[in-house]
């Protein structure tokens, strides 16, 4: 999503009001396209955060937090040296362009922190007084761009200017002379091709407020036409250098972005603005309603994928393996020709393709027709009855053994698809994808080995109205360290009878007493609706103390065996879950 100079202009004026004269702090790279300032000013800590991802690139002020890798990545390294410690002098915008360009005073060192925002050409860049390139976080060598190096020790060379109007310079220009008397393009781009900082949406939205559509040829317009377009034009100007924004952005009904923008854009007749009092808040909404929304649905739709693909082939196999089952207990058939040939060696003749016995295995003693093989000897054809029969009965204990591990694989991969549909955020996906690599369903690529390791879920916790606390495992390797590790001898486990969900464990900080039976029934209800069964009602679920529960070496994540257990049976109520959620921990604990 591209926003325009006009946007930005909003922007560093934000930034401006909050950071003139702020301390500069550390420098975070939480992502590869992801920059984060640590700032201090009038006794506040800020954060600024620049994003060069093309999907989101912008610049502003954050609420939000995001996690750091162990290593810092060059680029923050080499802003931590040059600028922490310095101050902000102010915050330039040169014309109208998408850019900011921070003046920062370190000792008596001057550097400049350019940040171009600029979709997928958007970068930032660290100068010197020199304007001699310290680093950039998208480097770029000659042989990628030879009219435009920004490497350490180059020199800095600003994006190639537009042939455009600087919209702060045009206060004494009519309409006419911004435009020219010969345009013959669409209307809104009269405004697109000739002034700076005004994208394809606003300009449509400046024509559209004239009551003319944007797509009309601009040299067919009447001169009235033409007169109100430059009307509406200098109106929003005029707003413009007032500062007078209005920050808004539309969401489709589809829920994608159409537009980000500093002020409301009717044009969009089905959408309905959603305003916002500054860009930081605007910015940070998006980020997470939109982008971090995709990311994990992306990434969720991506692991189903996987999970998919594994369900069919083990479908496939048992279907295979059932097949030969099937055939493998057919071996008596075999050793039972192989018997009646022996005994019958002698009246076998030579090149015979088959014969008729009597069949001593029946009480009746019917003939049995055993096929032959013409070209081998009786003797070699008794050995080779015999030889299938070995084949049959040795294969059949394979095939017992494949079906039931395929039985188990295919329980697995259900319980860990229902783990997806209920991870809430990123890091629930990556502890599973996590669970997927080390259990060989997904390759451990260099680049995953490498990559920075994610902050650790946290299993969800609720508080029973009795003061127990309850935890609930959000997926299959949480369950495993919940059940293990986690709970002590003391506390109970409760989970879903015979139905994929999580490991739920009260624990009992109370020694002596016995834990509440109105607890076990509200961690049986948390149990119901945190499995499969969320939709169900009157579902079984077990509980029984830590000791009884145990986990079968070599097993599967989240896979236990448990006895001496009882059953409650609860519906799981969404209503009542949001209750236990908002309970605060009690004073015990």
């Amino acid at each position: 999503m591209a926003i325009d100079g006009v946007m930005l202009s909003c922007c560093r004026r934000e930034l401006e009001d909050e950071l003139k004269g702020a301390k500069v702090g550390k420098a975070y790279q939480p992502m590869k396209d992801f920059l984060t300032l640590r700032l201090r000013n009038n006794g506040q800590n800020l954060t600024m955060l620049v994003s060069i991802d093309p999907r989101q690139s912008r610049i502003h002020l954050t609420s939000l937090d995001f996690e750091n890798p162990q290593k810092p990545p060059v680029f923050s390294m080499v802003l931590r040296k040059h600028l922490n410690g310095g101050k902000i002098i102010n915050i330039e915008q040169p014309g109208m362009e998408r850019m900011l360009v921070f003046n920062v005073k370190r000792g008596n060192k001057r550097y400049k922190l350019i940040a171009e925002i600029m979709g997928r050409y958007s970068n930032v860049i660290l100068v010197d007084s020199q304007d001699q390139v310290k680093d950039a976080l998208k480097r770029i060598p000659p042989e990628k761009d030879s009219q435009r190096v920004l490497m350490p020790n180059s020199e800095y060379q600003p994006p190639p200017p537009q042939d455009k109007v600087n919209p702060y310079r045009i206060s004494d220009m009519s309409w006419n002379d911004i435009v020219g008397g010969n345009f013959r393009k669409y209307a809104y781009r009269a405004i697109l091709n000739n002034v700076q900082g005004f994208g394809p949406d606003l300009a449509r939205e400046i024509v559209y407020r004239a009551d003319v559509d944007p797509e009309t040829n601009y040299h067919r317009l009447k001169s009235k036409e033409k007169e109100a377009i430059g009307s509406s034009f200098f109106e929003f100007l005029a707003r413009i250098k007032s500062e007078d924004y209005q920050p808004a952005l539309g969401i489709d009904d589809e829920g994608e972005t159409a537009y980000i923008s500093a002020f409301p854009l009717h044009h969009y007749e089905e959408i309905e603005p959603q305003y916002f009092p500054d860009t930081a808040s605007l910015f940070d909404y998006f980020y997470q309603n939109q982008i971090v929304k995709k990311d994990i649905e992306r990434k969720r739709k991506q692991l189903e994928d996987i999970i998919k693909n594994y369900q069919e082939k083990n479908s496939k196999q048992q279907d295979k393996f059932k097949g030969k089952l099937k055939e493998s207990r057919e071996a008596e058939k075999y050793k039972k020709k192989g018997e009646l040939l022996k005994a019958n060696l002698e009246k076998v003749r030579p090149g015979q393709k088959e014969i008729e016995v009597i069949n001593y295995y029946d009480e009746n003693q019917p003939e049995i027709k055993i096929e032959l093989n013409p070209d081998i000897s009786p003797a070699e054809n008794v050995d080779k009855y015999f030889d299938k029969y070995n084949k049959l009965k040795k294969s059949e204990e394979h095939i017992i053994k494949e079906l039931a591990r395929l039985r188990h694989e295919r329980k697995y991969l259900s319980r860990v698809r229902y783990e997806l549909s209920q991870a809430e955020d990123l890091g629930d996906l990556e502890e599973i994808e996590n669970e997927l690599i080390e259990e060989k369903y997904i390759q451990d690529k260099s680049q995953k080995k490498n990559s920075k390791k994610g902050k650790k879920a946290e299993p969800r916790r609720f508080f029973s109205e009795d003061g127990y606390q309850i935890l609930v495992g959000r997926n299959n390797r949480q369950n495993d360290e919940l059940t293990t590790k986690v709970a002590s001898d003391k506390d109970i486990w409760v989970h879903t009878r015979k139905i994929a969900g999580s490991h739920v464990i009260i624990r009992n900080h109370r020694p002596g007493k016995e834990i509440p039976h109105s607890t076990i029934e509200e961690a049986a209800v948390l149990a119901a609706y945190y499995s499969k069964a969320r939709q169900s009602e009157n579902v079984p679920v077990d509980y029984t103390e830590i000791p009884n529960v145990n986990k079968p070496g070599g097993a599967r994540p989240g896979i236990v065996y448990y006895d001496d257990h009882s059953t409650l049976y609860v519906n799981p109520d969404e209503e009542k879950v949001k209750d236990i959620a908002t309970r605060g921990k009690p004073a015990d604990l």
